[in-house]
């Protein structure tokens, strides 16, 4: 059996040392099939680009010409081989490699050893003149030129260093994308003139990211390449579709309810123009390797490596020290609601993040929201479990940082280890009761997918549960199913939030038919497969209604 690939990117250590391989070489015709030469393609970070980034760069090496029956003599791309097949000569870059500590000097070291390799390995007869690493590019294009040789340049995670420069202080950002001096501005400013030049080395390039805000920064517009991120043929150029997931199962023999992988890893959509639906590939390589020590479910289906820096958001929900409307977005998501945009944007500025349509246009970049639907605008939802996690957790350290929302979580622990056993209440009136304490939240409740919000995110720290929010259920949408994922849990829950604003009046005749209209909700939500699925094997159901006046609690019931 085939060794799992996971956190393999080297495709030559892949086939050689005889590790699972997902055929994506067709998608090498499917490049060279497009108009365009010069290639920009992004998507979240641990999705498979540095493999596919590996693939191309050995099937088009001249350097490997010999090796390319090996390599891929049992993929697609070897029984149907190209013209361009080992045709060029590769420069490769990886600029993760960078560290942002001394990022001028090391940046200028990392192109330095990266050119005198590249220049070593094609044995050119290049004399280096001094040590700047911007004129030895410079020498090596003119010395291609002449020598009429043909070039490809790659380039992996274009934007790594230059998002945690940005992170951690933007001023920095700044300059590594604007000053005139700075190496990495140069270094995108030759790439821009070789695409433009008549005649020139580079025939081909091909360059990964997870944003565009960087390119669109350091090229003043994006105009280096074609952005090829949101075509439709290429949705599943990386990630697992349903079938290739179905492959790598058998082939593992797994057999278990693909909901479950569904639900925590699936249903990334890159464009609008194709329903298809694709898996993260690091967290079906991440299940599987776990899945494999044990034949069962790994305790922490979050793989910790997917849990990345996103705390790099936090520079972007705030105007002049509050919380802007980009963090109203958040509550709106984790909520279950989806958000809008006209359009994606595909060329926007680190520094403009605060405008509503590039932040969410970020979170699309990120893999925060995925494409849902479109009516007259577009859709954006959070794809999965996992993501839904991250998501909350960003949430709930943004509300715990900024002590806007202070809660004892050892004390919530034990409130839902009652409601698991026991089907106890008191963990809602838990919840109310530090709602209305904490004085700060009250700025952001002003409806019911804020209070909603809340609720979600701290639920969402048992792992008794999988906190399911705007879940369809017989015809409606349940405000919130608290989902089993332990089997020794005896309640499911049914949750059902009604909410008057602070600003209104909360008399009987009010109350009272909020209640009814809770009822019978509840009522229709309790019939559905999905929750009827648990109450036949034994485990009871708790429909409860949460009613809130602005940050106060009504009433906290059980039908």
């Amino acid at each position: 059996m085939k060794k799992i690939p996971y956190g393999q990117a080297d495709y030559k250590n892949i086939k050689e040392n005889d590790f699972y391989y997902m055929d994506k070489t067709r998608f090498i015709e499917k490049l060279e099939a497009l108009n365009e030469r010069f290639l920009i393609f992004l998507r979240p970070r641990r999705f498979g680009k540095s493999l596919f980034i590996s693939m191309l760069h050995y099937y088009y090496d001249r350097h490997y010409k010999d090796d390319l029956k090996t390599l891929y003599g049992d993929t697609y791309i070897g029984k149907h081989p190209t013209k361009d097949a080992n045709r060029y000569l590769i420069m490769r870059f990886n600029f993760s490699a960078i560290d942002i500590n001394d990022v001028e000097n090391d940046f200028r070291y990392y192109l330095k050893l990266t050119l005198e390799s590249f220049v070593q390995k094609y044995k050119l007869k290049i004399v280096r003149e001094n040590d700047n690493p911007i004129s030895m590019f410079k020498t090596i294009f003119d010395y291609l030129t002449k020598n009429n040789l043909q070039l490809m340049i790659l380039i992996d995670e274009y934007d790594n260093f230059a998002n945690k420069l940005l992170l951690r202080e933007k001023t920095e950002y700044l300059g590594l994308v604007s000053e005139k001096a700075a190496s990495f501005k140069q270094f995108f400013t030759i790439l821009k003139t070789a695409t433009d030049m008549e005649n020139s080395p580079l025939k081909r390039m091909f360059i990964t990211g997870v944003t565009p805000m960087t390119m669109f920064d350091v090229t003043s517009g994006f105009n280096i390449g074609s952005n090829i991120s949101l075509y439709p043929e290429l949705n599943d150029m990386v990630g697992f579709k349903e079938d290739e997931l179905d492959e790598i199962l058998s082939y593992y023999k797994i057999n278990i309810d693909k909901d479950i992988l569904k639900e925590w890893y699936n249903h990334y959509n890159f464009s609008e123009d194709t329903e298809q639906k694709v898996y993260n590939t690091d967290m079906i390589l991440y299940f599987i390797n776990k899945y494999q020590i044990s034949n069962k479910l790994p305790k922490e289906m979050i793989d910790i490596n997917v849990r990345s820096d996103y705390s790099k958001l936090r520079n972007i929900i705030y105007t002049n020290r509050k919380l802007n409307g980009n963090f109203e977005t958040l509550q709106t998501l984790i909520a279950g609601d989806s958000v809008s945009i006209s359009n994606l944007v595909q060329d926007f500025s680190a520094l403009k993040l605060e405008l509503d349509k590039n932040f969410k246009s970020l979170l699309f970049y990120l893999g925060l929201v995925t494409i849902k639907d479109r009516d007259l605008d577009l859709n954006l939802k959070i794809p999965n479990e996992t993501v839904k996690r991250i998501d909350i957790d960003f949430l709930r350290d943004t509300l715990a940082l900024e002590n806007i929302f202070q809660l004892n979580t050892y004390k919530l622990e034990e409130h839902l280890k009652k409601f698991a056993l026991e089907g106890s209440l008191e963990v809602f009136r838990y919840m109310a009761h530090l709602i209305k304490e904490n004085t700060s939240i009250r700025d952001y409740l002003y409806k019911e997918q804020s209070v909603k919000s809340i609720y979600i995110a701290y639920l969402s720290l048992t792992p008794y549960y999988i906190v399911k929010s705007e879940l369809e259920l017989n015809k409606g949408f349940a405000d919130i199913l608290i989902k089993p994922f332990n089997p020794y849990v005896k309640y499911v829950g049914l949750l059902e939030f009604k909410y008057i604003k602070r600003s209104d009046k909360a008399d009987k005749e009010t109350i009272e038919k909020l209640k009814t209209e809770a009822t019978e909700q509840l009522n229709r939500y309790q019939d559905d497969p999905l929750v009827t699925t648990y109450t036949k094997d034994g485990v009871k159901l708790k429909k409860v209604i949460l009613l809130f006046h602005g940050w106060e609690i009504l009433a906290c019931e059980s039908l």
